[in-house]
């Protein structure tokens, strides 16, 4: 378990280098593979000699879902997933500045008592740096009705501040951890990442 929590900020340093991806994508009309781009018009013409005008777009909010959780996101970020341990999974989203979020699925264990250990090891470094921490404590109720208890933290250091959140609910041998990192510099952009992954997450 002490393995699993210390990965879990390896795997937020390292999300960012599984940016957006801007790869092809093919469509099929009528049996034919096409190769197509995000945002471009196309015209097919079928074997019948009828001509059909086409365009591929994604909305600007997607939506990430699997077999215990849901929630929104900007289309700008891609969701990474990482096996944690055994009964451990994450998927995680990390902007540039270092504000984001993850989400660790317990399939063996209630996560409900591991909230304070995480936040200490989140923010050990940075209070040994020298920064000045305080804690609240956290609630919220989800839109799946399930309820987020946790700790939020607030680090400060020479004009400085992050805030950080770490959140479970638990049920029999199993529930999800959430953890989300706000970083001052970001401003509203970056609070909307956070703010439209809470409003959104559900616990399926």
């Amino acid at each position: 378990m002490k393995i699993a929590l210390l990965f879990a900020g390896f795997l937020f340093a390292c999300s960012l280098a599984f940016g957006q991806d801007d790869g092809n994508y093919i469509i099929i009309v009528n049996g034919d593979s096409l190769r197509v781009n995000l945002d471009s018009d196309y015209t097919h013409k079928t074997s019948s000699g009828e001509k059909i005008s086409f365009r591929l777009m994604q909305p600007d909010v997607l939506t990430y879902s699997d077999d215990m959780i849901s929630f929104q996101y900007d289309k700008i970020f891609r969701v990474t997933n990482a096996k944690v341990d055994e009964g451990i999974e994450q998927c995680a989203i990390l902007n540039s500045t270092g504000t984001g979020f993850m989400v660790q699925k317990y399939k063996t264990i209630d996560p409900s008592g591991l909230t304070q250990l995480m936040m200490n090891e989140i923010t050990k470094e940075s209070v040994n740096y020298g920064y000045t921490k305080s804690e609240s404590p956290f609630s919220r109720t989800l839109e799946s009705g399930h309820t987020l208890q946790g700790v939020r933290t607030t680090l400060t250091y020479k004009g400085e501040k992050e805030i950080y959140t770490v959140a479970a609910y638990g049920g029999k041998d199993e529930g999800i951890l959430v953890v989300t990192m706000l970083l001052s510099e970001g401003g509203s952009e970056d609070s909307r990442i956070i703010d439209l992954f809470l409003e959104t997450l559900k616990i399926l």
